[in-house]
């Protein structure tokens, strides 16, 4: 299915690029036919030279005039005939002759044309006083006149006739261009969200892909993990019970004691062990709520120390007080507590048992900071982004007991006491754990001194 998902989406971006490449070259055509079109003047050009052509012959006819009938004037009658003469020239070839064939004049200013050059001898020898000649002159230039002006107003209309039908096919090259602009931007906007949407697919199944992974990494750390906790209690459960059976009921009672309180040892183990991985389940389940009250830090700390002292008597565990600590603020006592037995219990695990594990409370930008220090094995650098996660050990705890889920549990309850949980640590060094938790700030109930310690 998601094979022939990807075959649509990409045989649709293709279509739409080639429609794009289509649209953009048929746009690009379009513009440069038009400025192609632009630059066409012919109309001009030949409205020019009709003209100037006309002007000439009109410029001949009055120099003529002049010279036949004013005396001691220079008209200059042979520029202007040689004048007329290159005109008349120009339109009797090439491009001027079709476009004048094409007004349907050729015959009439061929003719004209001819007249005027026949009378080449007249208008080269004309001299004052000579009317009559200049009055032939005269009307064998007006028909070219007439005919040149013909020619011009044709010219005139089939020009602006051609400008209008240049403008309409220039505004609809135009719209066209604009309508593929704007196709060109929808097939842009359509091809960018099917890409948008397939990164974002794509890095949906990357995500899923990837929490797959880490779940069935950690069921697998899981199930060895449990494996191997569960495996070792119970085989010495059934080493001692073996014992005991093989005893015959002859074994003494002190070590008959001493097997039962090593049994119930064990027993407590696989309880404590059952009892964190359903701290997981709760926590993952949302089942475990805070119930914010009044904690007094006092009393907190001994209730900590004391249970550390119940299960590891030979331990020392130094407390300190900052003298800016309030005496109680409000959090959820019970989940405040878990956490920082967890803490004190994981620093007392993995230090040397002549290493005092030390517990430091400071207030500082209104929270509660309880610091728990060792001087342990620490935790690789490489591995230290891993260390909240469920039932992760680091590589320098193998071998020591253990579930991995204790640091999770407490991160997961600092976070659900609105605050956090942070660590740096150092392979072979210590480390030091500090659980950051919101405070309602009331006045300290304690003596102004630097510090305060339970012995």
């Amino acid at each position: 299915m998601t094979r022939r998902r990807d075959l649509a989406a990409y045989a649709v971006a293709g279509t739409a690029i080639v429609a794009f490449a289509i649209l953009l070259a048929f746009a690009v055509l379009r513009l440069a036919e038009t400025e192609a079109e632009m630059r066409e003047n012919e109309g001009d050009n030949m409205l020019w030279v009709i003209s100037r052509a006309q002007s000439a012959v009109l410029l001949l006819d009055s120099a003529v005039a002049r010279q036949a009938g004013i005396p001691e004037v220079t008209a200059d009658v042979e520029r202007r005939y040689n004048v007329v003469h290159s005109r008349l020239t120009l339109l009797s070839e090439g491009p001027q002759l079709r476009y004048i064939q094409s007004l349907g004049l050729a015959d009439d200013i061929d003719a004209a044309a001819r007249a005027t050059r026949a009378l080449e001898p007249q208008i080269l020898g004309l001299s004052f006083g000579a009317t009559e000649t200049a009055a032939s002159i005269h009307e064998t230039l007006a028909p070219l006149i007439a005919a040149l002006g013909v020619a011009g107003n044709r010219s005139m209309v089939r020009q602006w006739e051609a400008t209008g039908a240049r403008v309409d096919r220039q505004r609809l090259a135009i719209n066209q261009v604009i309508i593929s602009i704007v196709a060109i931007i929808a097939l842009g906007a359509f091809l960018s969200f099917t890409l948008l949407r397939a990164m974002v697919e794509r890095q949906r199944v990357r995500n899923v892909l990837s929490r797959e992974r880490e779940t069935a990494e950690l069921y697998r750390g899981f199930m060895a993990l449990i494996s191997h906790q569960f495996r070792t209690p119970l085989a010495v459960i059934d080493s001692a019970m073996q014992r005991v059976l093989r005893s015959g009921g002859k074994m003494p009672r002190d070590a008959i004691e001493e097997r039962a309180r090593q049994v119930r040892a064990e027993i407590r183990g696989l309880t404590g062990l059952l009892d964190a991985t359903l701290d997981v389940v709760r926590l993952e389940a949302g089942n475990v709520t805070a119930a914010p009250a009044d904690c007094e830090i006092d009393d907190l700390l001994k209730r900590v120390k004391q249970r550390q002292l119940t299960e590891t008597p030979a331990r020392t565990l130094n407390i300190r007080i900052g003298d800016e600590v309030p005496a109680s603020f409000t959090t959820d006592p019970v989940l405040a507590e878990q956490i920082l037995t967890n803490l004190i219990s994981n620093a007392v695990k993995y230090s040397p048992e002549t290493e005092p594990i030390s517990l430091t409370v400071k207030a500082e930008s209104r929270q509660i900071r309880f610091a728990v220090e060792d001087r342990g094995i620490g935790v690789p650098d490489d591995e230290q982004d891993k260390l909240f996660s469920r039932f992760f050990r680091a590589s320098t705890a193998q071998g020591m007991p253990g579930t991995g889920v204790g640091l999770s549990t407490s991160y997961q309850l600092a976070r659900l006491l609105g605050g956090d949980l942070e660590f740096v640590s150092r392979s072979g060094i210590g480390s030091v754990f500090t659980l950051k938790l919101p405070a309602e700030w009331a006045e300290p109930h304690v003596a102004p001194s630097a510090e305060r310690s339970f012995a």
